[in-house]
């Protein structure tokens, strides 16, 4: 019987069934197409045996002036400057104090665990802070006091640490009268934290710029309590003033003596009614709801006290207030608001504001998302400038070494009117201006999410418009909250919550003009986007675009089986990452059943080809500055960061790589067919010898499970491999699962011949 070939599409295809993707590959993990065939991807190893504390989200790499090569590596837990595979710690310190006398009092005997009184210390549970001038407490040496400690959390004046010593007697105070802590930034989160909805939108329910502590009440609060404690009452607004003209039942705005202190969109409560607004421009709260939280609408008088109505999340509970006293909320406490139960809550408990919600409505089982940990990086030269996402802009000098601590823009030499939060910083290219987005704007310290802001040309820390330079900023004209920014080689694309918008350096009078690209597209999640070339590539919650002078749809052959296997909790962590050497783009999301990233989706854009797999990564670079792409790993705590396209193996153990294709039959697949045996096409290099398997799977009907027919060892010197099998249809996977081994795949031979009806 003659040799059939049989020569699979590039690109793997699910977007129909295995027998509806007939001659095409179905499925695959750890492989890429090249030149229309599928091969093994490279391996990776470690790049040192260090690993940054926390979980990496951000790399980015830049060299200096004399040569040396450096990455920046942001965690959930501080932001490191690695140099040579050295991490060294460079997380900008939040304040130094100087604690009471004898703040330290050890525990049990032979403990080294201490509890430190620190009052207002601002901490939460896993900061870390490093003490100074301390003495000898109990058998505790000062070297162990010394130095950096993780927190555990306690309340708001008190926490413990573990300096690793041995206590004499215990419960002994000490440390002298001239300690000082010098407390780092605070720690973000390393997974989305869920909590109770009001609708649904690009983040679930919670805004991205919320505020967050924990509950500070000694023994936590009943279900009935109107009055609590938080560690930090900072970032949970208070507002009042008066409404400056008469109000109709039925007006659409409020016009107010000054809105100023208000947020941009919440509830306030007049007389008897709340009522809830979603601008706030002008002195003018706009887009109305009237009579809200079981209150009646009614008109006001001219002059009318108005009260802005917090809202604060805790576990599943809301909770509304007007006013509060240093860290204690306090004043118009009403529990249990909006759908919830009023509950009792632990001291210590998460504590969220949560305001700004996208959708309001009754409360709802639909799930909401906090702020994950990202951060932003980019270089000024041979420094290194960065943000936490929603908080202070910071900067590290090269000329001070790697052991100085980066500060923040504002107390730079010179610095005039940096911003003092931001979302997002980088530098605008060619013309040298460093910009902020969703920052605070010009003489203000309240964040607005569509502010951008630029320094003045070629100087990073005068962020002062005037007439002699060119510093200045630019409110966005639509949407609410500004998700992400992107300089490409002409502009820079800035996305909100619903468009996307570019930015162009356009010189004086104006510096940049700004022009809406398209409506109606956003992001999944804030690092979902890459560019490459003059292209630039990202990810919403229903397609893959790209925007190459215009905005196009991605044609996307495994849409559905990535989209229906996100974790739509865990979506922020989804990042885009480009692999030059090869025309490749990964998305690295969460799948559903994990909490983690776990799986990516690949497009080469150069061949037009999708593949899947499984790799757990949480951060990428490309190649550039180092010879090869390096990628974070999670490791419990830490990270691993590794570099890749080295080798074949999985940092010294096998990598198990395959490609599977679709069903395929004899002609229309009306008859059985007999395979007998098979002529493989492949390119196999192995120092040792090793082979790949080619295995036949075989099924009657396209509803039937697969069975494994054969499992065939084929290595660089094999002809052809004998089987026997009978089957309607058949599919034939080509797996590797040794080290030391490469391939690349050419077409498969089958002896296959009809073998009647049935």
């Amino acid at each position: 019987m003659p040799l059939s070939k049989l020569a699979f599409r590039p690109g793997v295809n699910r977007e129909t069934t295995s027998y509806g993707s007939e001659n095409g590959w179905y499925n695959s993990d750890l492989i890429r197409f090249r030149k229309g065939r599928p091969e093994k991807m490279g391996g990776w190893e470690t790049l040192s045996g260090e690993t940054p504390r926390g979980v990496a989200r951000s790399l980015h790499t830049w060299a200096a002036l004399d040569g040396s090569k450096y990455m920046g590596v942001g965690t959930h837990s501080k932001l490191y400057i690695e140099e040579g595979g050295i991490y060294n710690d460079i997380t900008p310190v939040r304040t130094s104090v100087t604690l009471g006398s004898n703040p330290f009092k050890t525990g049990s005997a032979t403990s080294g665990v201490v509890t430190v009184t620190a009052i207002a210390h601002g901490a939460m549970n896993g900061d870390f802070v490093i003490y100074s001038g301390a003495t000898a407490t109990d058998g505790i040496t000062a070297a162990q006091l010394n130095t950096e400690h993780e927190i555990t959390l306690v309340n708001s004046n008190s926490y413990t640490i573990d300096t690793g010593g041995s206590a004499s007697s215990g419960s002994t105070a000490g440390g002298g009268s001239s300690v000082i802590a010098s407390y780092q930034l605070n720690v973000g989160l390393d997974i989305e934290v869920s909590g109770l909805g009001f609708g649904s939108g690009l983040w679930g329910g919670i805004s991205s710029g919320y505020t967050q502590t924990t509950l500070n009440d000694s023994g936590g609060i009943d279900a009935s309590v109107t009055s609590f404690i938080l560690t930090s009452a900072t970032g949970f607004e208070t507002a009042a003033s008066t409404i400056s003209a008469n109000v109709a039942l039925d007006a659409s705005a409020l016009p107010l003596a000054s809105s100023t202190a208000f947020p941009s969109k919440g509830t306030i409560i007049i007389g008897s009614e709340k009522i809830r607004y979603a601008s706030n421009a002008g002195n003018v709260l706009g887009t109305l709801t009237r009579g809200t939280d079981g209150t009646t609408a009614a008109p006001h008088s001219s002059g009318a006290a108005i009260t802005f109505v917090g809202l604060i999340q805790i576990d599943d509970e809301l909770i509304q207030y007007t006013g509060k006293s240093s860290n204690t909320i306090d004043a118009g406490v009403v529990r249990g608001v909006r759908g919830t139960t009023a509950a009792s809550h632990s001291d210590g408990a998460n504590v969220f504001e949560a305001n700004d919600f996208v959708g309001w409505g009754g409360a709802s089982s639909i799930t909401t998302t906090t702020k994950l940990r990202l951060w932003s990086q980019d270089n000024w030269g041979e420094d290194l400038f960065f943000c936490a996402i929603d908080d202070a802009p910071y900067y590290w000098d090269k000329t001070l070494g790697t052991g100085a601590r980066a500060t923040t823009f504002a107390s730079q030499t010179g610095a005039s009117d940096a911003p003092t939060i931001t979302r997002k910083i980088m530098l605008s290219g060619t013309d040298r201006h460093i910009i902020c987005f969703g920052c605070n704007p010009l003489n203000e310290t309240a964040q607005d999410f569509l502010q951008v802001r630029w320094s003045d040309q070629e100087s990073p820390f005068d962020w002062t418009p005037s007439a002699t330079n060119t510093a200045g900023g630019q409110r966005i004209s639509s949407g609410s909250e500004i998700i992400a920014a992107k300089r490409t080689r002409q502009e820079i694309l800035i996305w909100t919550d619903v468009n996307l918008h570019a930015m162009r350096f356009v010189g004086a009078p104006f510096t940049f003009g700004f022009s809406l690209l398209a409506s109606n597209t956003s992001l999944i999640g804030p690092n979902a986007l890459v560019s490459v070339g003059d292209r630039t590539f990202w990810m919403d919650q229903e397609n893959f675009y790209a925007y190459v002078g215009r905005v196009e749809v991605v044609p996307c052959t495994v849409l559905r089986y990535v989209f229906d296997d996100i974790n739509l909790e865990q979506t922020r962590k989804i990042f885009a990452a480009s692999n030059k050497m090869f025309d490749e783009i990964f998305w690295f999301y969460v799948s559903a059943d994990s909490t983690e990233i776990d799986r990516y989706v690949k497009f080469n854009y150069t061949e037009n080809t999708w593949d899947i797999g499984t790799l757990s990564r949480t951060a990428w670079v490309d190649s550039g500055i180092h010879q090869y792409p390096r990628g974070a790993e999670a490791s419990n705590a830490n990270s691993v960061v590794y570099q890749h396209e080295l080798g074949d193996d999985n940092n010294g153990t096998a990598m198990t790589s395959f490609i599977e294709s679709s069903d395929f039959d004899i002609g229309d697949g009306n008859q059985f067919m007999f395979i007998k045996r098979l002529v493989p096409d492949i390119d196999i290099t192995s120092t040792t010898g090793n082979s790949v398997d080619y295995i036949l799977k075989t099924r009657n009907f396209p509803g039937d499970s697969l069975t494994t027919n054969s499992t065939n060892s084929v290595s660089s010197t094999t002809q052809q491999a004998f089987i026997r099998a009978r089957a309607r249809q058949a599919v034939i996977r080509v797996e590797s699962s040794s080290i030391d081994i490469s391939w690349t795949l050419g077409d498969l031979r089958l002896d296959a011949k009809p073998d009647g009806r049935r």
